[in-house]
């Protein structure tokens, strides 16, 4: 399929190491009710997040002019964190102050978000 370009894929593993450190630093500041270690982890990973997306997704469409204004790119991120997100509850790396309610909550929110970016 050529819509998903090694650009797409070393985006996806980059969204995947980061979504990871993520849960780490969040699962660890909600542990220990530190609201700084939980706004730097927040802040550090939409940044890093952005500028990741920024740079693949700046190659992707130089390799393959299509217009679809970052689409398989914010598609990509839905996936790649809320399956972490889900394994992460799963495998027991949550704090005990965590509810996976919250990973449905996200859900219920980014789809619609989602299905809005893909109609237009």
């Amino acid at each position: 399929m050529k819509t998903i370009t090694k650009y797409l894929i070393r985006f996806a593993i980059v969204a995947s190491v980061l979504t990871i450190i993520f849960r780490f630093g969040l699962s660890y500041g909600i542990e220990n009710k530190s609201t700084t270690v939980i706004l730097v982890s927040a802040v550090i990973y939409s940044l890093a997040m952005f500028v990741s997306g920024w740079h693949f997704g700046k190659e992707d469409a130089d390799y393959l002019p299509i217009l679809d204004v970052g689409f398989r790119f914010h598609l990509t991120t839905f996936l790649v964190h809320n399956v972490i997100s889900y394994l992460w509850f799963t495998f027991g790396f949550a704090s005990k102050y965590e509810n996976v309610y919250t990973v449905y909550s996200v859900l219920l929110i980014w789809t619609p978000i989602l299905f809005f970016h893909f109609i237009f």
